[in-house]
């Protein structure tokens, strides 16, 4: 039970770093209104992304010391 909590404290911590990297990031960064949005797409998408498939990735590995 303790592991778990350590992991859901880690993960939580990080998404705050990251949710306050964006913000204090996001006005900096400029971007043009052109049709090349897909660059803002990946901005927004990849954290998330990101954050799936290491959640996944540590899920699949615990499954496999089972």
């Amino acid at each position: 039970m303790g592991s778990n909590l350590g992991f859901l404290v880690k993960v939580m911590g990080l998404s705050a770093l990251l949710a306050i990297a964006i913000k204090s990031v996001g006005p900096w960064v400029v971007v043009s209104a052109t049709p090349r949005n897909i660059v803002v797409l990946w901005v927004v998408l990849l954290p998330s992304l990101a954050l799936g498939i290491a959640l996944g990735w540590r899920a699949w590995q615990q499954r496999s010391l089972l």
